[in-house]
């Protein structure tokens, strides 16, 4: 793959060492961790691209001083430390791996599970210490209990699996998953909160930290929840009201807490480090071995992908894919793009309104139509009279700065292809301008139609557009031409309409090497032809 010269990606924070050599060759990488402040800030203005975890703040001041970045890489799921929205509005791309740890930090949940309802870590300093006893460190059993679940997302999912190796009663409380997951995971819903405090033997928690989300378990919550009940928190800090839970456990309403996870950190001392029922870590969810080779090969590879231009399928400040939807649409990605970028090179033309049809039974959420519809809007404008550039995140924000109205439509009605993806274009005066295509065989993208032109041709490399009168010798005159100034026509498809009613037509050229402008000033010396435009796809 060709290397991106000239860009500039600052590693601020811990990654795995193959993944830095992933990332270097592809383009120039500094790696330089536990920088302060004031360092970040003066080197920032180098950068394309930075890659943090969960320490260096990425604010609107530190975007507002990199002039020239364009994605920022979150090794990890969590984005406390991200002004997503102030990275929007520069156009900044902000993705993260929200996969590449779910299976770590499911693990150290179970394990915070087990250490705290059998007293492990306290009976580990006892016997250390030189003594010896039992009767204190008498635990609880997972066996037959019921685990009550805050949040069903990846790792709530994973945990529940796990669990239910232990023989537990699952149940889970969280209003944005549909009952299908539910289902799939034969977890049973409950639809409060305090249903499944009320009911839960051992609680876990797996929410993002939110304005919502902070302090959703304190006093109040407690109360409602059974004697002797054990809970963990491996997700974020503060979920968890911890003055509540110090309460909780001095009353002995909790019997234990397993907490990863705390509202400040690094920290050298807290009211629950008293606790011999409480077991601790300092945030090590996401760390194992595999994790970090995930998280670093995940975030580089979603890096480069934005760098590159190309789509980054866990950008958070657009429209998210499942690995499932990113196979499913990686063709229609392509061609997307590429309907956008044959409109403007053809036409150049200022824009008034985008209509987008996806057709057939391949293209039916919402959600794959916005990113479809992105990636349009991004070939339409990219190069254009838009200033600064142009990716998947600020494509939309863009078009409605210059007022150009985005209609999306699913339709089932596909006509004669199994898929279809029509743009139609109006332009300031008015004039409504169609580019249409199909993906075949699931892999395979065509432009299908041009204009009024009904066409076939695969939409790559070097491209002549060439509309003209539908009369006798045009075709041979530019191919003699081309022949002259030593340009190979590799391809070439006409289209005269439907039924050769109409009385211009059009031609594509596939072009091996460079077209000379005195090739390009002689053929449009010829009256039939009405214009000439290469274009590069």
């Amino acid at each position: 793959m060709e290397r991106l010269e000239n860009t500039k990606v600052l590693v601020a924070e811990l990654m795995d060492d193959e993944a830095i050599s992933l990332l270097e060759s592809a383009c120039q990488v500094d790696v330089r961790y536990k920088l302060s402040r004031d360092e970040i800030l003066a080197i920032i203005p180098e950068y394309d691209g930075i890659i943090v975890r969960s320490e260096t703040l990425v604010d609107k001041t530190l975007l507002d001083a990199a002039v020239r970045l364009r994605i920022v890489g979150r090794a990890g799921s969590g984005l406390d430390n991200i002004d997503v929205a102030a990275a929007t509005r520069r156009g900044v791309i902000v993705c993260n791996t929200p996969e590449s740890n779910v299976i770590s930090a499911a693990e150290h949940t179970m394990g915070l599970l087990l250490a705290s309802s059998r007293n492990i870590s306290w009976a580990d300093r006892f016997i250390k210490s030189g003594r010896w006893g039992r009767k204190q460190f008498e635990g609880s059993e997972l066996y037959g209990k019921t685990l009550g679940i805050i949040g069903l997302g990846r790792i709530g999912g994973l945990v529940s699996q796990r669990a239910r190796g232990f023989a537990m009663r699952v149940i889970a409380y969280d209003p944005y998953i549909p009952d299908s997951r539910f289902e799939n995971l034969k977890i049973e819903k409950k639809a409060t909160l305090d249903e499944l405090l009320q009911e839960s033997d051992f609680i876990t928690i797996h929410t993002p930290r939110t304005k919502e989300t902070m302090n959703m378990v304190s006093d109040e919550q407690i109360a409602l929840m059974k004697p002797g009940v054990r809970l963990v928190n491996c997700a974020r800090g503060g979920l968890y009201n911890e003055d509540a839970l110090v309460r909780g456990l001095q009353a002995g309403k909790i019997a234990s807490v397993g907490i990863d996870t705390w509202v400040n950190e690094p920290q050298s001392a807290h009211p629950l480090y008293q606790f011999d029922t409480v077991v601790g870590t300092p945030h090590l969810g996401a760390s194992t071995f595999e994790a970090s080779k995930r998280v670093g090969e995940e975030v580089v590879a979603e890096v480069i992908a934005g760098l590159r231009g190309e789509i980054v399928k866990n950008a958070v400040n657009m429209p998210s894919l499942s690995e499932e939807s990113f196979a499913k649409l990686q063709t229609f990605i392509q061609l997307a793009e590429k309907i956008g970028v044959l409109y403007r090179q053809i036409r150049r033309h200022n824009v008034k309104k985008v209509e987008i049809v996806f057709a057939g039974r391949e293209i039916d959420v919402p959600a794959d139509a916005r990113i479809l519809s992105l990636v349009a809007l991004k070939g339409i404008l990219e190069g254009s009279r838009v200033p600064g550039s142009v990716n998947f995140v600020n494509a939309g924000l863009l078009a409605e700065q210059l007022g150009i109205e985005v209609h999306e439509t699913i339709s089932l009605d596909s006509g004669d292809y199994r898929n279809l993806i029509r743009m139609i274009v109006t332009e300031d005066d008015g004039t409504e301008f169609a580019v249409a295509g199909t993906v075949l065989e699931h892999r395979y993208p065509r432009i299908i139609q041009i204009g009024e032109f009904p066409i076939s041709f695969v939409p790559e490399g070097r491209l002549a557009y060439v509309p003209h009168k539908n009369v006798p010798g045009v075709i041979g005159r530019v191919a003699t031409i081309m022949g002259e100034y030593g340009v190979n026509i590799s391809r070439m498809v006409t289209s005269s309409g439907i039924n050769n009613l109409l009385s211009d037509s059009i031609m594509i050229l596939g072009l091996d090497n460079e077209v000379p402008e005195e090739a390009i000033e002689r053929c449009l010396e010829i009256d039939e032809i009405y214009e000439m435009k290469i274009i590069d796809l």
